[in-house]
This record gives structure tokens, C-alpha cells and sequence, in this order.
């Protein structure tokens, strides 16, 4: 159970959410504003088949492959049961897409590790990263940062990153990368994105039945493809 709770904050509230998204539409409230680039539209895949696609596609390609094998975490355990994928449309009309696949790290139930898959415009960008959910990074864990999540911190650490290429998967280097890592970003981002679209569903929808989570599940999807849009910068 410790480890579906750690799991379960990728989204930030949007495992849960996702549940009662599908109860109604995800244009019950409008979007945060001024998301950083501009997000047109943002959502998360909940359709069965169309997300278990969606994760097939992306525990085999080759950038994660390559994240996966190079990861400081020789034993990683695959829990892709909880992967989410966020879709999304930004200024100019470019699709976004990032489909997050969990691992556990060292059969550790507080410890995450995802590899999230960021594509758009023709550009795909793997990166490693990781979770740290209900105590405090060791001696051994170093290059965490605190992040809050609602009334408690979590801890969060961004990985290598690798683009598509014609000639295989290409790392990343710091020269090359963008400034911005995409896990610190989503996570550092995501709490206010989804404070803000539960707050405006509670007031565009007041009495409606999940709004609140509708609200923070679309503001978690437009957190999401907003970091992704700047990462494939």
C-alpha cells in the first residue's frame, strides 16, 4: 500500500481524479492561468485501450530502453499498471504527449523511479527520474530536492535525459540539454496547477459532484504538457 500511495502522486491527485474524470468532461472548469508555454488543451488518457497502447509504445522504445539500462538503479521493478499519459495542444497547434512509467526501486516502497517519455513535432526525449514518498533521502540519496504535495513533502531527483536520433538514441549532455528537467518541473509545478483548477471547478461548478477533482486532474494534465512542451524545446 506504501508504494500505490507513492505511485499515486505522480499525477498528484489524478489517479483519483482520472476516476471521476471520466464521469464527466474535462471542460467542466478552465485552465490555470498564463501556463508556461501557452496550453491550448490538456488531458489525461484514461480510455483503457488507448492508454495501455500508449504504455506498450513507450516501455518498448528504444530511448527508454536505454534510460532503463543505464539507470543508477540495477534493480528496478517494472509497475506500469500505474502509468499515466497526459495529451495535450499548445500555442500553434503542436501535440504534446508524455506517458510516465513507474518503477520500484530496490523492492523499496518508498523509493519511485519513472521514466518519463516526452513527445511532439516529430522529437521524442526519455528522462530518468525519481521519487522519494513518506521519509527523507539518505546519506546514499543524494541530488533530492523537497517538493510539497498538499500537506507533505516528497522528494524528488531528475535523471539522464536521451533524444531520438537517427542513429539510435542520443544522450543528452549538459551543453546540449535544455536548462529545464522535466521531473523537477512537473512535480515543483503540478501542486499549483492542481490547487488552481480545483479551486476554479469549485467555483464554476459549485454543488457539482467531483468538480474539485475534475478541476485539479486537468490542472495536473495542462502542469504535465506544459513541462513537456518546454522540455522539447
Amino acid at each position: 500500500m506504501k508504494f500505490v500511495r507513492c505511485i499515486a502522486i505522480v499525477p498528484l491527485l489524478a489517479l483519483a481524479a482520472t476516476g471521476c474524470e471520466r464521469r464527466g468532461s474535462t471542460r467542466v472548469v478552465d485552465p490555470p492561468p498564463d501556463p508556461r508555454p501557452a496550453v491550448v488543451e490538456a488531458h489525461w488518457v484514461t480510455e483503457k485501450e488507448g492508454l495501455g497502447s500508449a504504455v506498450r509504445l513507450a516501455a518498448a522504445s528504444p530511448l527508454v530502453r536505454r534510460a532503463f539500462i543505464t539507470s543508477p538503479h540495477p534493480r528496478l521493478t517494472p509497475m506500469h499498471r500505474f502509468a499515466v499519459r497526459a495529451v495535450g495542444t499548445v500555442d500553434g497547434g503542436s501535440a504534446v504527449g508524455v506517458t510516465i512509467l513507474p518503477y520500484m526501486v530496490d523492492d523499496d516502497s518508498t523509493h519511485a523511479a519513472f521514466i518519463s517519455l516526452i513527445d511532439g513535432d516529430g522529437v521524442q526525449v526519455a528522462e530518468f527520474g525519481e521519487l522519494i514518498f513518506g521519509r527523507e533521502p539518505t546519506s546514499l540519496e543524494a541530488g533530492f530536492h523537497a517538493v510539497r504535495i498538499e500537506n507533505q513533502i516528497a522528494w524528488v531527483k531528475s535523471g539522464e535525459a536521451f533524444l531520438s536520433a537517427a542513429d539510435g538514441p542520443v544522450h543528452l549532455s549538459p551543453e546540449r540539454r535544455n536548462w529545464l528537467k522535466f521531473a523537477e518541473c512537473f512535480f515543483d509545478r503540478g501542486p499549483a496547477y492542481c490547487q488552481a483548477g480545483a479551486d476554479i471547478g469549485q467555483i464554476v461548478a459549485p454543488g457539482v459532484p467531483h468538480a474539485r477533482a475534475v478541476g485539479c486532474a486537468v490542472g495536473t494534465a495542462i502542469a504535465g504538457i506544459s513541462c513537456a512542451a518546454e522540455h522539447l524545446r
